[in-house]
This record gives structure tokens, sequence and C-alpha cells, in this order.
């Protein structure tokens, strides 16, 4: 795995459990990371108190913001779905030809 990619997916992890830590209400969170070359998914899941996604949108807290910015560098794609009383869901997707597509825009 190109090593963008895998500090991008160690980044989005970091902040996605630092959320959960902060917020959620709960002290356990299922972590996935699985893929079959060329693709890799990372889903980090809480079952707490969730949020109205359009709360956050309005606020645009840095963190969620963080993790798109680091995810368009290498071409990801990120999917976060929350209800209030249900938990959130952050979903991410990062295909490695399309990391290796990004350094050769770089160079």
């Amino acid at each position: 795995m190109p090593q963008e990619v895998s500090l991008c997916l160690f980044r989005i992890l970091q902040e996605s459990l630092r959320n959960a830590v902060k917020d959620s209400g709960v002290e356990r969170f299922p972590v996935e990371l699985c893929g079959i070359v060329p693709d890799i998914q990372l889903t980090v899941n809480d079952l707490g108190v969730g949020f109205d996604p359009q709360d956050i949108v309005a606020r645009r807290g840095l963190g969620l913001v963080s993790m798109r910015e680091r995810l368009q560098l290498v071409k990801g794609q990120i999917s976060i779905k929350s209800r209030s009383g249900a938990g959130t869901t952050i979903h991410t997707h990062v295909s490695f030809s399309s990391s290796r597509d990004c350094e050769r825009e770089a160079s």
C-alpha cells in the first residue's frame, strides 16, 4: 500500500476514534479494515448518541473537514452516517491506483 494511503487511513482512524471517545458516550468502537488490491476500506462504528448530520455540516467541525481533505489528496471517498440516538458510522474507500495517479499528477 502506498505510504500516503496508509498515513491517510491512520489519521482518519485516529480522528474517528478521538471523536467517538469524546462525543459518543460509549467505550467500544468496532473498526474494520479490509481490502483486495487495489481497493481498501476503513469503517469505524459507534453505537453511541449519534448526531444530526445537518448540525455538523452547519458547524463545519475541523475533524470531519480534515478527514475529507485528507481523503481528497489520495482521491478517496468518505461516508458519514449518523442519527441522533443511533450511533455513527464512518466509512472510507481508497483505490491504490487512484493514489498512484495522484502521485503522478504531483510530480
